[in-house]
């Protein structure tokens, strides 16, 4: 017979109480992984080192999955909270099956409890695929979410009688989806790359033996040469200096910067922290600044700010406080965000045309002036350099209750764009959340 738990049970950061294996839901008659630690997918052409990397700091995470959409995730898991090697995920299940909406907030009663899954821009949330036994810690972690905007569909049991949510079965949304997210040992990609290395040590170790075989016999046997008279060098003619790159030839990838500075945002504006409250959130693609400010007085321990931040797995963020430890500043720098080329294809005038022309059928807050930028610049006496250039863009700024990713299809309108900076304000009313800066460059 199972052992009753009472609801004030203290529970680990993915909502499963220590030593139970609840990473597992009966679904039907089969097992389904819950309580996967959710992260986007930079390169989904070679995951593992994303993978590698991710897991370094946890000994016990063991498993993990790849969810193959157009916003392409990786979830790891844990053999000791009960995961197994070939067991398909429920998120990822639950996101393919209602893949027609871009946002969701779910909780469905299973045998196990009541399991809790958000889906927010086609991206599972790591912290909202979890395990509850409490029906109102369910409810509560339910209503949290319900304070962001925009939430396209709700699923809560009837019971809980919430207005605007729906009651679907999550046997009939897996069986829908299929079982394509399945977890897989770490081991075996492990495994891979030292097979690979021991092959490539084998390919060197024949080339340096054969090699060494070459040389001997030249030494032992070739005649000896005629020592030749020294031949005059030659004057080599001067190199013309390279042609320094165009400033769009090399910007950052809009969509993996706008990956990152989502992904953090939310986690960062998700973070409950007793007596202190976070401002706004500055993102460019070296990396993230926010700060908090003591709300409570007395109140607002520095302990409590740091303990949030490793409990919600952004120990990356380093923290400055101030003198009198009122306020701390964050900040976290992002890596691996590419660099491509955006050439531009629309002139000064078109740009400006087009610009202008969204602007009056849309009714949009964007702002947007002519700027130019010379490249080197003048020398210090004032003189132009021999291969200075100068190129024409416009500065955009686009003030907006909308996300990232529903900004993304609009700023590829304009190839030659470079997304400068993303700020994200959660304390201003809902119109004035988002501000976009970049520049788009005239061809």
């Amino acid at each position: 017979m199972p052992i009753e738990k009472s609801d004030n049970e203290m529970v680990d950061s993915l909502g499963v109480i220590p030593g139970t294996p609840s990473g597992t839901i009966t679904i039907g008659r089969s097992g389904y992984a819950v309580g996967l630690l959710w992260q986007p997918l930079q390169n989904p052409e070679d995951p593992t080192p994303e993978i590698r990397e991710a897991i370094e700091g946890d000994p016990d995470a063991d498993l993990y999955c790849l969810r193959s959409t157009s916003t392409p995730q990786y979830g790891i898991g844990k053999k000791s909270i009960g995961h197994r090697a070939g067991e398909p995920s429920a998120a990822a299940a639950v996101a393919s099956a209602l893949s027609d909406y871009t946002s969701v907030a779910a909780v469905f009663k299973v045998r196990e409890g009541w399991w809790l899954v958000a889906i927010r821009n086609d991206l599972i949330l790591s912290e909202d695929d979890v395990l509850l036994t409490s029906e109102q810690e369910a409810q509560d972690r339910f209503y949290s979410l319900m304070a962001l905007p925009d939430w396209d569909l709700k699923i809560t049991p009837p019971e809980w009688q919430i207005d605007k949510s729906k009651e679907m079965s999550l046997e009939n949304l897996v069986r829908k989806a299929g079982s394509k997210s399945r977890l897989q040992e770490i081991g075996a990609a492990k495994k891979t790359q030292v097979l690979t290395i021991i092959a490539l040590f084998f390919v060197i170790l024949v080339f340096v033996v054969i090699w060494m075989s070459v040389s001997l016999w030249q030494n032992v046997f070739q005649e000896e040469k005629i020592e030749a008279m020294p031949i005059p060098e030659a004057i080599q003619p001067v190199e013309p200096a390279p042609e320094k790159p165009k400033p769009w030839e090399k910007v950052p990838d809009m969509e993996v910067f706008m990956h990152k500075c989502w992904n953090n945002s939310y986690q960062l504006n998700t973070l409950t922290i007793p007596g202190w409250q976070m401002g706004g959130i500055t993102c460019t693609p070296e990396g993230l600044t926010t700060s908090w400010s003591k709300s409570w007085q007395p109140g607002g321990r520095i302990a409590w700010l740091k303990a949030a931040l490793n409990e919600y797995k952004m120990s990356r963020v380093n923290v400055q406080l101030n003198s009198d430890g009122t306020t701390a500043n964050g900040q976290l720098s992002f890596t691996g965000i590419p660099t491509i080329a955006s050439v531009p294809s629309l002139t000064e005038q078109q740009l400006w045309e087009e610009l202008t022309d969204i602007k009056q059928a849309t009714g949009l807050n964007i702002s947007f002036d002519r700027q130019t930028m010379v490249d080197p610049p003048n020398n210090p006496d004032g003189t132009k350099p021999v291969n200075q250039q100068e190129y024409v863009f416009y500065r955009i700024s686009v003030t907006s209750p909308y996300t990232p990713f529903e900004w993304k299809t609009f700023f590829e309108k304009f190839p030659g764009f470079h997304l400068v900076q993303i700020n994200f304000n959660p304390g201003l009313d809902a119109q004035d959340k988002w501000k976009y800066e970049g520049r788009i460059y005239a061809k």
